[in-house]
Order: C-alpha cells, then structure tokens, then sequence
C-alpha cells in the first residue's frame, strides 16, 4: 500500500507532528542547561547524581530535536511510490522517540533528586513535627521518576508496535504484540519494586530524627553511558537511512527493524531501569551496620 503525502498510518502523521516534537525536545534541553549552570554553585555533594544525569540528556534532547526536524524536512513525491521517504520518517521517528524518552526519564530522575537532597538538607533544621513534611517531599522526587519511566515505557511500546505496523504494512502479529507488552509490564513492575525500596528506606532514615541522614550516591554509569550511546547510535542512524539500500525499507530488513526496535524501546527502557535503580536513597546496609552498633553491649 502507497502511503499518502503526510505518511500517515492509524490515521496519524509523523510528518504532521515532527515539528512539534523537535520544539518539545529542544524546549526541555535549553531548560536543562538552564538547571545545571544554576546547579555549578551548589557545593552539597548530592548535586553530583542531579549534574549527570542532566548532562547526558540534554545531549539526547538536543539531538533528539535535531533529527525530529529533519523528519519535518521529509518531502514525499507528488507522484510515484512514497513508501521509501515514509520508512524513513518512520524510522527517523520511532528512534528519536526514544532519545526523547530518554532524556525526559533523566530530566525527572534529576528532579527527583533535588527534591530529596532538599529534604534531606532542611529536615533537620525545622521542627520535629514537619518532618512528615519532609518525607513526602522525598517520596515525591522518587515517585515522579517512576511515573516518568512507566508513562515513557508504555509510550515507546506503543511505537514500537506502530513502528511495526507501518512497516510491514499489517498488524503485528499477536505474539508479537503480546511480547512487546509483556516486556514493558515486567520492566515496570521492576522500576516500581526500585522505587518503592528506596523511598521506604529514604523514608524510614528521615524519621529517625537520631542519626543524620546521608544519600547513597549510587552509580549512574549504566544509566548516563546508555543515553551517549543512543545519542550517538541512533543519530548515526538515521542521517544514514537515505544511503541505505531501498529494499531495506520497502520491504523491510529483518536485522534493520530489530536494530531500531533495540535503539527505540530496550536501550532507553535500561535507561529508565538503571535511573530508578539510582533514585535517592540512604544506604541499607550502612544503616543496619549502625543499628548494630547501637544495640551491641558495652564493655
């Protein structure tokens, strides 16, 4: 089937809806340097995890803006076989789809951690009685990176699925479809168990008004060098996509299609993953060490 002038397939445009999303994109970075030249004079140490994470996505956000605007730059031929500009564009949208979920599950998981070096940082300079205050506060910079992740996640399954769909120009088989879903279910459940263990922690050492809280600043490798690579892969790919052969596209290359999949929905899904796993939170296992020492006896 011969795509119309607009591509569209489920009677929605990614031509049509490129230039919105290249402003979106760009919008959320410009806003994001904003943050981190603010966040240069800040001395707490916790602004560590807030700089990294903010860092690597507004080079995914901007790069994401850029390839949504060379999607609104695609121009199908008034007459003849369009198929081959649309597969473009579609593939051009489904990956920078994913750099823009990437970069907006880093956005949140900075916020969400500014919001809990906050409460982390004030809880013991106001009265006992706000410490609920306190603690909702940091179960909030949590949650709303879960919340980030999950609407991301179900997001980009959808692409995926869409992705599939134009492609080859029928539905995904259900298995397919079924699998693509169940992944994204399973994916979630484990940012929410994430989440929930390091708000509860975070939470149970900032009511112990005895002993001074102290964020574990876990590692954010996994989750920043995920978001470089698919930066950088997934802008290769598609200023490359022209150069590629049409067959490729026209009917479609299984190695090619799983490539995007992977640079769409798993790579940015690890990010997401890896970010919940960093949310703010105390170290368990010095806490325990502590309650240890107190309830041991004295010689």
């Amino acid at each position: 089937m011969n795509p119309d002038e607009f591509c569209t397939s489920d009677q929605w445009s990614v031509l049509s809806a490129a230039a919105s999303h290249s402003q979106f994109a760009g919008v959320l970075g410009g806003f994001l340097i904003t943050a981190i030249a603010l966040l240069m004079d800040k001395k707490s140490r916790e602004s560590i995890h807030t700089l990294a994470l903010f860092s690597s996505a507004v080079l995914v956000l901007m790069l994401s803006s850029f390839l949504f605007s060379l999607i609104s730059g695609n121009q199908t031929p008034a007459e003849g076989d369009a198929r081959g500009i649309c597969a473009i564009a579609w593939t051009q949208g489904a990956v920078s789809t994913g750099m823009l979920a990437a970069g907006a599950t880093a956005f949140f998981g900075g916020l969400g951690w500014m919001l809990a070096s906050h409460a982390v940082n004030r809880v013991s300079e106001h009265d006992p009685d706000d410490v609920g205050a306190y603690c909702f506060l940091a179960d909030l910079g949590g949650w709303l990176t879960f919340a980030a992740t999950m609407t991301t996640t179900l997001i980009l399954s959808e692409t995926a699925v869409d992705y599939l769909h134009f492609m080859y120009g029928r539905r995904p088989e259900i298995f397919v479809t079924g699998l693509i879903v169940t992944a994204a279910a399973l994916v979630i459940l484990a940012n929410f168990a994430l989440v929930y263990v390091r708000t509860k922690t975070l939470r149970r050492s900032l009511a112990d008004s005895a002993a001074p809280t102290r964020l574990a600043l876990r590692s954010l490798k996994i989750a920043t060098i995920t978001t470089v690579v698919l930066a950088i892969g997934a802008s290769w790919l598609a200023v490359t996509l022209a150069r590629l052969p049409k067959g490729w596209l026209t009917e479609p290359n299984a190695g090619l299609v799983t490539f995007v999949l992977v640079l769409t929905l798993v790579v940015p899904t690890i990010v997401s993953t890896a970010i919940c796993y960093s949310v703010a939170s105390t170290d368990e296992r010095a806490s325990i060490r502590r309650a240890r020492g107190k309830a041991a006896p004295r010689s």
